[in-house]
């Protein structure tokens, strides 16, 4: 539940906190989104009350209708910059989930995971 809390929290921050979660040279919006759909199995063996699931729910289908190939540029850091409609939206929702859980809403600090950028070193 851990790693959920965390991704949720990261989507609910505003975007220039959202841009330092990361290194540079990955694509920032989707990591957030991955790291949301990779946690979201946690939350299967948990007791969650109908207001929390209705709230990832709401964060979930968000993110995946904004998933296809015809949506590549709204993952983009320049998406993320210039807050995007459904950016705000994901924050909003993200924002509603932490509540439904009780979650501080405190940036969570960079991302430990390392990662392999084009033409760079994995930071």
């Amino acid at each position: 539940m851990e790693q959920l809390q965390r991704a949720i929290v990261a989507l609910a921050q505003p975007a220039d906190v959202q841009l330092g979660l990361f290194p540079d040279g990955v694509c920032k919006g989707d990591e957030l989104a991955l790291d949301f759909e990779e946690a979201l199995p946690s939350l299967w063996d948990k007791d969650v009350s109908a207001e929390q699931q209705a709230a990832i729910s709401a964060l979930d289908v968000l993110i995946l209708a904004m998933s296809g190939e015809k949506n590549v540029d709204f993952w983009t850091d320049q998406a993320l910059l210039r807050s995007h409609p459904k950016w705000e939206e994901i924050r909003g929702s993200a924002k509603a989930c932490a509540i439904a859980f009780g979650w501080n809403l405190q940036p969570p600090p960079p991302f430990g995971a390392v990662f392999i950028v084009p033409g760079g070193s994995g930071s």
